[in-house]
């Protein structure tokens, strides 16, 4: 019996070892899991910042433009053309926005740039948002309307 009793003991430690070793798993898995969980947080915290960053970039491009859009450096003369042209395209858009308020029927023609339509295109792939989200309008400015062709 003796025999017995000493196979016992060896299966008990066996056991116990392996409970151990099972637990030394889990935890690695629970020691991954809260890297997993912290990178994703950081990850995140990321994409906030480059969202910042990006706006960032935007005011200060704004900023120049408006400091130095007439007389911009060299370096930056072609995209401060490239504004005042999207400006001017605005502006004339606002002021066919205008006239067809006055005579909606009259066919209005549109110019847009090549990188505007791939933009558009671009949108156009994405996959469709949830039909129940909210539509952001975005606001139209009115160009002033003339005393002559006022109604």
């Amino acid at each position: 019996m003796m025999a017995f009793n000493v196979n016992v003991e060896e299966l008990k430690k066996k056991a116990l070892a392996l409970g151990q070793s099972g637990m030394n798993l889990v935890q690695t898995g629970v020691d991954q899991g809260i890297q997993m969980a912290n990178v994703a947080k950081l990850r995140a915290a990321n994409v906030k910042e480059e969202s910042n960053l990006r706006a960032a970039y935007a005011e200060l491009g704004k900023m120049y433009f408006a400091d130095h859009g007439a007389e911009p450096e060299e370096t930056y003369a072609a995209v401060c053309a490239q504004i005042a042209d999207i400006q001017a395209a605005i502006a004339d858009n606002n002021a066919k926005i205008a006239e067809t308020k006055v005579a909606p029927e009259a066919e209005v023609e549109v110019e847009v740039e090549a990188e505007a339509e791939a933009a558009a295109e671009t949108v156009a792939e994405e996959p469709a948002a949830a039909e129940d989200a909210p539509v952001e309008e975005t606001p139209v400015e009115e160009a002033p309307a003339d005393s002559d062709s006022a109604e």
